[in-house]
C-alpha cells in the first residue's frame, strides 16, 4: 500500500492537472461570458477536489 506523503503527492500532482485540462476546456468556449463561467466552474471544481482529498488524506493514518 502507498504510504501517506506519495498519495499527498500523486493526488496534488493530479488535481493540477484536472485544473489545468478544465481551464484548457473553459478557454476553448465560443462565447466570452461561458469562458468566465467556465473558468469559475473549473476553479469551484478544483477547490472541491481538494477538500475531498484533504479530508480523505486526514482520515489515513
Amino acid at each position: 500500500m502507498m504510504n501517506k506523503k506519495n498519495l499527498e503527492i500523486i493526488s496534488s500532482v493530479g488535481s493540477v492537472i484536472l485544473l489545468i485540462i478544465l481551464f484548457a476546456l473553459s478557454h476553448q468556449m465560443e462565447n466570452s461570458i461561458t469562458q468566465e463561467y467556465g473558468f469559475i466552474g473549473a476553479l469551484v471544481i478544483f477547490i472541491l477536489v481538494m477538500s475531498f482529498i484533504g479530508m480523505k488524506l486526514n482520515e489515513m493514518q
